[in-house]
């Protein structure tokens, strides 16, 4: 098989084993998230999984990563809107969904698990990095260390959320607390100007 092509059917190969990871962690938790049943939901042999990822803690930093890469590319989608309004919805909606949630469960496994901890941290401050910097270019007046406790008050906010989400379902409610959270931060969100949105 030319070189290439070899290439191509072990991403593809790769990608697969993210996709059915994700999903058993969506429906079973971390705790449930096993070779087997990743291995079963692909549809790959042992061989094929364990070529790519040889532990279950490398599989499942590298699904959540895999997650956050679609969620950070959806979201610098949004950025051009001229409506700050529409952007915390798409924000919003990122962080309730059930693959944000299950990466959170990684979060707090992390708690005890020093390695896992470590191996999760580069994936998180992107993912954290992404979420917040389209806001942070668009809120005025306000000094440096206050955009950081914005920032990284709006973030712990949303985690919050969704991880509460788990037991109530509530969306409109989570959206009045986020607007309150503006509002009683001051925060001034600007539109992005018209020659900067996506033409």
């Amino acid at each position: 098989m030319e070189p290439e092509r070899r290439q191509s059917r072990a991403l593809r190969t790769r990608d697969l084993v993210l996709s059915a990871a994700v999903e058993v962690m969506v429906e079973h938790g971390y705790a449930g998230l096993t070779m087997q049943r990743v291995q079963t939901r692909a549809g790959v042999t042992r061989g094929a999984l364990t070529h790519h990822f040889s532990s279950m803690r490398e599989l499942a930093v590298a699904a959540v990563d895999h997650v956050a890469r679609a969620q950070g590319a959806e979201i610098q989608g949004a950025v051009g809107t001229a409506d700050p309004t529409a952007l915390i919805d798409v924000l919003h909606e990122v962080t309730r969904r059930p693959t944000y949630v299950a990466g959170l469960e990684l979060w707090v496994a992390a708690r005890t698990d020093p390695a896992l901890r470590e191996a999760l941290g580069p994936g998180a401050r992107e993912l954290a990095r992404q979420l917040r910097e389209p806001l942070l270019g668009r809120v005025g007046d306000l000094d440096d260390e206050r955009l950081e406790v914005f920032g990284d008050g709006l973030l712990s906010l949303l985690r919050g959320l969704a991880i509460g989400g788990v037991l109530r379902d509530r969306p409109a409610l989570e959206k009045a607390v986020l607007q309150a959270w503006l509002v009683a931060f001051g925060a001034d969100l600007q539109p992005v100007p018209s020659s900067s949105a996506p033409g």
